[in-house]
């Protein structure tokens, strides 16, 4: 069975362990040796899961063909929708961290106002803390819309 043979081929490519493997997955060893020796199969997105884990398309995942000789004859498995989809999931993440990075250094300011110098936070401070903000959402917000896009 293809599925079987990729999935030990790739995990052990991965230098993973069958264990190593099916604590990623959330699943028992077992389930990842009966996937491999084509007792089980996985469902779809238990399937799906396993190629994300194993950073490959579905297609190569289940594919009992070379991928690699059809990718280089015309037949790309790797499309381009599925790296401008990774590509965009990890800006957004990237935003997401400047967001929590600007609230926190917000929240101390504020915090160090108030205890230390016993005043309010200063308006400019405030002010420049909402405008980050703001146009961090807006970039986040770009972004998701493009993702939905895409799917």
């Amino acid at each position: 069975m293809a599925l079987g043979d990729n999935i030990k081929r790739l995990r052990e490519e991965r230098h993973l362990t069958q264990q190593q493997l099916a604590d990623k997955l959330y699943v028992s060893r077992q389930t990842v040796c009966r996937w491999e020796n084509g007792s089980r199969c996985p469902d779809l997105i238990m399937a799906k899961k396993l190629a994300m884990e194993l950073n490959i398309s579905l297609d190569e995942l289940i594919s009992d063909e070379d991928v690699d000789q059809f990718t280089k004859e015309g037949f790309p498995f790797h499309s381009d929708k599925v790296k401008e989809r990774k590509a965009l999931e990890e800006r957004q993440k990237r935003v997401m961290e400047f967001i929590q990075l600007v609230g926190a250094i917000f929240l101390l300011i504020s915090v160090f106002c108030r205890i230390q110098l016993e005043m309010r936070v200063p308006i400019w401070c405030f002010i420049l803390a909402l405008c980050l903000e703001a146009a961090a959402f807006i970039v986040r917000y770009r972004i998701a819309k493009k993702l939905n896009q895409l799917y």
